[in-house]
């Protein structure tokens, strides 16, 4: 999965570069963007257990994110998704990212095995750390 977003002035800090909490909120909006085009929909389904970012190189201000999302090791309760961030232009690497997501039932708050239609998803768009 693919996603284009723009820096914006809000994006950028004192020093002139995009905000490291930004990045998360990029990759955020990767997972919303996952889920709305492979399911239709977004229910808080899910819960981030773990989030973790190394930051490569900065971003700047009218540079373009390029936001690269895929599938990386599927448990029974939980899988990760891989990121890379680049910027569009430069293609220079930004951000390596990877999370790892655990589904829930939010009346129990307890996880729960993920559901067979999720997991052919998951499985479909699993490929190996690059």
């Amino acid at each position: 999965m693919r996603l284009e977003i723009e820096i914006w002035f809000g994006d950028v800090d004192a020093f002139g570069h995009v905000n490291n909490v930004k990045y998360a909120r990029f990759l955020e909006t990767a997972r919303a963007k996952f889920f709305l085009e492979k399911f239709g929909k977004l229910e808080p389904t899910f819960v981030i257990r773990r989030l973790e970012m190394d930051f490569l190189a900065p971003m700047f201000l009218g540079e373009t994110a390029v936001v690269e999302m895929w599938v990386g090791n599927i448990g029974n309760t939980s899988w990760e998704f891989l990121y890379r961030i680049a910027d569009k232009a430069s293609g220079r690497e930004v951000v390596r990212a990877r999370s790892v997501q655990v589904w829930v039932d939010l009346r129990t708050n307890t996880k729960m095995p993920i559901p067979e239609d999720v997991r052919k998803v998951l499985e479909a768009e699993r490929r190996d750390e690059e």
